[in-house]
């Protein structure tokens, strides 16, 4: 089902990467040794795992992509993915002076933690003119992650930030603006590049981290468990620092959201021991695609949120952070089999 409007599809724009995932049999202290059990690459990044969920969920959905690579084999890995799924690469630029960007991700064996090492590379060359030059029939522009772009993350004397006038920019095109943010441990960053960008996003798509260093106060999930009411308070507040449409804050637990109209709504995660948990590496993401496949499909806000927690269930069960995802008719018959449990924010219920 997609609109008869003249914008249809989603366009991401953001961080290209190479995930190069080592499974280790703990995370060593410094100067310590740990094994690794087994390694692999796969393209990564915001960008990146949101359309590939996207394309499983509905390879109908017109998807592009648009973002700097490195003219090497990481680069044209990258390529290479995105033709398999079909998915619009055309406004992916080589920089001859760059590498492509990657991250080695260490995920310890004694409890699933993921560690990360990045390097920037080729993603530092995306900016407000690279955005600019932009144009693409897609009715959702999906920008990730800032904190993460370098070219984008700094002051800008109109907007604030580069990354909120981009945001304006897209606005301005026609686009409907969806941001997600890497969990950047300096509580003033948010401050200087991020809260600028909120009046400029329709749709903002985080996590309880960057939610709480967004609104300066404790994460929602501090002490282990989920303090709903606050997770709920801190959604509003993100709404009245001006994002606006909608405000979904996601968690281990389940997640959140609020709308500019009014509405709220909380829904549990979908149950996996822990024994089938293979990595959680891309689950925010997956969660991201599930909201925005509805949001552009027109659901109401509880099945959004559903199919966001529904596409981050099935993520738990790969190691890399595309290959779980799964089609619509799954995540969707998923749904229905939970359709009587009792989750901790109201059932999920709109209220």
């Amino acid at each position: 089902m997609h609109s008869t409007d003249q914008r249809c599809g989603v366009l991401a724009i953001g961080n290209l990467i190479v995930d190069k995932t080592h499974h280790i049999s703990c995370y060593p202290a410094e100067s310590f040794l740990a094994v690794i059990s087994g390694s692999s690459s796969s393209p990564g990044g915001g960008a990146v795992n949101v359309l590939f969920d996207l394309a499983r969920v509905d390879p109908q959905l017109p998807l592009c992509i648009a973002g700097t690579v490195g003219d090497d084999e990481d680069g044209r890995l990258i390529r290479s993915e995105f033709k398999a799924r079909a998915i619009d690469a055309t406004r992916i630029v080589s920089v001859p002076d760059k590498p492509t960007s990657f991250t080695h991700v260490m995920i310890s064996e004694t409890n699933a933690t993921r560690t990360f090492f990045h390097s920037h590379g080729a993603n530092s060359r995306i900016n407000l003119e690279f955005v600019r030059a932009l144009a693409a029939p897609a009715r959702i522009v999906h920008l990730a992650y800032l904190l993460l772009l370098e070219g984008l993350d700094v002051a800008d004397a109109k907007y604030g930030s580069a990354g909120a006038h981009a945001l304006a920019v897209l606005q301005a095109k026609g686009f409907r603006t969806s941001l997600d943010l890497v969990s950047d441990g300096d509580p003033d960053r948010y401050r200087r590049f991020i809260a600028p960008a909120l009046p400029y996003t329709d749709y903002l798509i985080i996590n309880d981290i960057e939610a709480a260093n967004l609104t300066g106060s404790a994460s929602a999930t501090a002490n282990g468990g989920v303090d709903w009411d606050a997770a709920f308070s801190q959604a509003h507040r993100l709404l009245g620092m001006g994002v606006g449409e909608l405000v979904a804050i996601h968690f281990p637990q389940g997640a959140v959201a609020v709308t500019r109209s009014g509405q709220t709504c909380g829904q549990g995660s979908y149950t996996v021991p822990k024994a089938q948990v293979v990595s959680a590496l891309g689950a925010g993401d997956a969660f991201c695609a599930g909201m925005l496949y509805g949001l552009h499909e027109g659901y109401n806000l509880p099945m959004c949120i559903k199919l966001g927690c529904a596409l981050a269930h099935y993520n738990l069960f790969a190691a890399s952070a595309i290959d779980g995802a799964a089609p619509l008719s799954e995540l969707l018959a998923l749904i229905d089999a939970n359709a009587s449990i009792a989750f901790a924010a109201s059932q999920g219920g709109v209220h």
